[in-house]
């Protein structure tokens, strides 16, 4: 934590010739920008809890932070013993205490321990607080609490401080390369999902920037809340869907006692996760046009296979679930959801939706020109929805 804060104020500060970054004996950095993925963006929450965006002379670090697919977990770095690099999953390693209250950015309180703590409190109290996106995939909500970041210890609805957006992508698992298409896990029960989310986060990074540094007011947090009737308990969160086996199977918040051995579970917090819509797919999120346009049901989650814990979920791969071509073929499988012929009567027709879709999302500042434009030629090669390899 002190290298990064000490790295970045040397770039931003030092004006001597030892900094690389100087031109002529002056600074070339006005704006710094913490960015981290998965583990590194646990990271990016810590250092920001333990109050490292002060430097040594009291000055602000980084302008902004963008902690990408961390849900609510932090990195149980600064204690004794410590292994940053492990990671608690639903199936794996649950004791390791990478999940930490506090959970979210503002001041709330432990129901189980009395404690009352945010991630910003220590910047509040120094003036250092950055502006702050956090995204997450919906992966994030069955494997990493995020409903924590928008609801207290008890899963009761809690507003995000001003200077924090929240971002949900709905339907997309935590990571797939941006060529993946479906395909199948032995250990998975249900075939892997292959969105990506780099459209998105892309239009987000310019917002962001433009936040920054001219003080744009982003577009607003598109997040699950309880508030809003889209983020809801486990049971009964999916219709019934033919080949979808759900159970409500997450990995769960627990207050952990590592002071003995083996450790003990002293309670649990309240996870939630989003409501979805008549086909499975998620509400309340940032849904790209392969959501709001869809081909198939895109899930975060994915049971394991007879033989690999059954039931249990499967990594952080998502699944994926695709509508039947024809209506004969639905009503035959018994299944609810429209078939492709009964939404799009023809290949234009999806075409048409998808650009309609993109636009809308352009006009709010969530996709770039050039990615409406791919979006809609992937959507005119059929290849949108990844679902032919």
């Amino acid at each position: 934590f002190a290298a990064f804060r000490d790295v970045a104020a040397f770039l931003r500060w030092e004006k001597g010739a030892a900094n690389p970054l100087a031109v002529a004996g002056r600074v070339s950095v006005d704006r710094a920008m913490l960015h981290g993925i998965s583990q590194s963006g646990r990271f990016v929450r810590d250092y920001l809890y333990l109050g490292f965006n002060e430097d040594v002379q009291g000055r602000q670090v980084y302008d902004a932070m963008l902690p990408h697919i961390p849900g609510t977990r932090r990195t149980y770095t600064n204690a004794r013993f410590a292994q940053p690099g492990r990671n608690p999953t639903p199936h794996g390693d649950r004791h390791y205490p990478a999940d930490q209250f506090p959970f979210t950015y503002g001041v709330t309180e432990d129901h189980l321990t009395g404690k009352r703590d945010g991630l910003l409190l220590r910047c509040r109290i120094s003036n250092t607080c950055p502006r702050i996106m956090q995204t997450d995939s919906e992966y994030e909500f069955w494997g990493a609490r995020a409903s924590l970041l928008v609801t207290d210890t008890q899963g009761r609805h809690t507003d995000l401080p001003p200077e924090v957006r929240a971002y949900a992508l709905s339907g997309l698992p935590h990571f797939a390369p941006a060529s993946a298409a479906i395909s199948r896990l032995d250990r998975c029960a249900l075939p892997v999902n292959p969105l990506q989310g780099g459209a998105l986060m892309r239009a987000l990074l310019v917002a962001m920037e433009s936040w920054m540094r001219d003080g744009r007011e982003p577009p607003a947090s598109r997040f699950p809340m309880r508030g809003q009737g889209t983020l809801v308990e486990l049971a009964g969160a999916y219709p019934a869907l033919p080949g979808l086996p759900y159970r409500g199977t997450i990995g769960p918040a627990q207050l952990v006692d590592n002071n003995v051995m083996p450790p003990v579970v002293r309670g649990e917090y309240t996870v939630l996760v989003p409501r979805v819509d008549a086909d499975g797919n998620a509400i309340g999120g940032l849904r790209g046009p392969v959501i709001e346009v869809p081909k198939a049901t895109y899930t975060g989650w994915n049971p394991r296979s007879e033989g690999f814990a059954p039931g249990a979920l499967c990594y952080n791969t998502g699944a994926v679930l695709p509508l039947a071509a024809t209506k004969a073929e639905r009503e035959a499988a018994r299944d609810p959801r429209p078939s492709l012929e009964e939404r799009y009567p023809t290949a234009d027709a999806y075409v048409a939706a998808v650009r309609a879709s993109a636009a809308r999302l352009a006009s709010e500042r969530l996709l770039l020109a050039e990615d409406v434009a791919a979006i809609t030629a992937a959507a005119s090669a059929d290849t949108l929805a990844r679902l032919r390899r």
